[in-house]
C-alpha cells in the first residue's frame, strides 16, 4: 500500500518576472490544446500529442516535461467537462484558464534537504529558490517524491510536493473497534465516550454566514473581492477543524485499531428531511474531508478505517437491540424504552457503529442450499 502525502512549501525571496513568462506560456498552451481536443471531444492523450507537441513546443518555448504535463491536464479538463455534458445533457463551454498552476515531475523539479533548496524547470531554465522547511517537514527526508504543483498568487510563490511511501497492508482488527459518530452539534463522538464539541464551529459559521448574507445583499465589485476573501478563510477554518479533530481521534488510537465510520452515501438526501436551518449546518460541513484526513493519518499509524451502514443507528439501543424511534426522546438524548439504558444520543450511535461493525465481522458465513 502508498501512502501519500502533499506538502505545502513557500519559496523564499521570489522575484515574480522570473517565473511570469513560464506561467504565461503554460496557460497559452493549456488552453491551445484545450481548444484543439474540445471541438471533437478528444480527451486522448496520445492523439492530443500528435496534434499540439510540436506546435508547444515552438510556439511557447516549453520544455519537453513541461509541454507533457500541460497536455495531460488539457486532456483531463477536457474528459471531466465532456462527462459533465452527458451527465447534464447540455453543452459546456471549451475549459479556459487565466493562470494554470505547473505541473511539475521529478524531473522537472528538486529539492535539497541539506541546503533549504529547490531548483524548478522554466523557460530560462532551472532557477534555485531558498524554501522554510518547518521541523514536521523532517519525517519526509526518507520518502519518495512523486512530483509537485507550483502556483504563483500576488506575487507569492507555493510550491506542493508529493511526497509517497510504500507501508504494509493494515488489517483490520475485530479486537480493537473504535466506532465514530459525526454530526453538527457534535462533530465527532467516538464510541470510548470522546466527544469532539461543534458548539465553536457553529458560532464561527454563523458568524461567516452573516457576514455572508451582508456581503451579498450589496452586490458591488467590492463586496463581491470581500466574499471571495470571506470564503477562502472560512474554508481554512474548516481545513484546520478537520486536520486537528482527526489528528486527536488518531493519537488516541494503538496501532491495529479499526476505526468504524458510517457510510456518507445520502447524507444530502437524508438532511431534507431537516428544517431548513439545520439542514443548512449538515450541508455546510465537510464530513468527506475529516474522512479523507482520518483515513491518511490512520494508515500512517498502522490503523485501519472501515464502513457501516448507518441506519438505525440513531434508533437502535446498543445496550439491548431494541430498534424503535421512539428510543431518540431529544436530539441530544437516548432513552431505550425495552431496557431502559440511557446515555448521549450520539455515544449510543458511535456504538453502534461499532457494534454493527463486529457483527459483519462475525457474521456467520451460511452454505448454499445447493452445495
Amino acid at each position: 500500500m502508498k501512502l501519500l502525502r502533499t506538502v505545502k512549501l513557500k519559496l523564499e525571496n521570489v522575484n515574480p518576472t522570473d517565473l511570469l513568462p513560464t506561467f504565461r506560456a503554460y496557460t497559452e498552451a493549456y488552453n491551445y490544446i484545450c481548444e484543439i481536443g474540445f471541438k471533437d471531444r478528444n480527451f486522448d492523450k496520445r492523439k492530443l500529442h500528435d496534434q499540439t507537441y510540436a506546435y508547444c513546443r515552438t510556439q511557447f518555448a516549453l520544455p519537453a516535461d513541461l509541454t507533457t504535463q500541460v497536455r495531460d491536464q488539457a486532456a483531463e479538463a477536457i474528459k471531466s467537462t465532456t462527462k459533465l455534458e452527458r451527465k447534464k445533457h447540455k453543452k459546456f463551454k471549451c475549459p479556459k484558464s487565466k493562470q494554470m498552476s505547473l505541473r511539475l515531475t521529478k524531473n522537472s523539479f528538486n529539492i535539497w534537504f541539506d541546503r533549504f533548496e529547490v531548483s524548478i524547470l522554466t523557460l530560462n531554465g532551472r532557477l534555485r529558490f531558498k524554501v522554510n522547511l518547518p521541523d514536521y517537514f523532517k519525517q519526509y527526508f526518507s520518502w519518495r517524491r512523486k512530483g509537485a504543483t507550483l502556483s504563483l498568487k500576488k506575487g507569492k510563490a507555493f510550491l506542493h510536493i508529493i511526497f509517497e511511501k510504500e507501508v504494509e497492508d493494515v488489517q483490520f482488527s475485530n479486537d480493537n473497534v473504535l466506532g465514530i459518530d459525526r454530526g453538527i452539534v457534535n462533530i465527532a463522538t467516538l464510541s470510548d465516550g470522546t466527544i469532539f464539541s461543534g458548539e465553536h464551529v457553529l458560532q464561527v459559521k454563523k458568524r461567516y454566514a452573516i457576514l455572508r448574507s451582508k456581503l451579498q445583499s450589496k452586490g458591488s465589485k467590492s463586496a463581491k473581492r470581500h466574499l471571495r476573501t470571506l470564503s477562502m478563510k472560512e474554508n481554512r477554518f474548516v481545513t484546520d477543524a478537520n486536520h486537528c479533530i482527526s489528528k486527536d481521534i488518531v493519537s488516541m488510537c494503538v496501532p491495529g485499531t479499526t476505526i468504524v465510520l458510517e457510510k456518507l452515501e445520502g447524507i444530502r438526501d437524508r438532511s431534507s428531511k431537516l428544517r431548513k436551518s439545520e439542514r443548512a449546518k449538515v450541508n455546510s460541513w465537510s464530513f468527506y474531508q475529516l474522512e479523507q484526513f482520518l483515513t491518511y493519518k490512520a494508515l500512517a499509524k498502522g490503523c485501519s478505517v472501515q464502513h457501516v451502514d448507518a441506519r438505525y443507528t440513531s434508533q437502535k439501543c446498543s445496550r439491548c437491540g431494541h430498534t424503535i424511534k421512539g428510543n431518540r426522546t431529544t436530539q441530544s438524548h437516548f432513552k431505550c424504552q425495552k431496557c431502559g439504558f440511557e446515555c448521549n444520543a450520539d455515544l449510543n450511535a458511535a456504538l453502534n457503529i461499532a457494534n454493527n461493525f463486529r457483527a459483519s465481522v462475525n457474521k456467520p458465513i451460511v452454505a448454499s442450499s445447493n452445495a
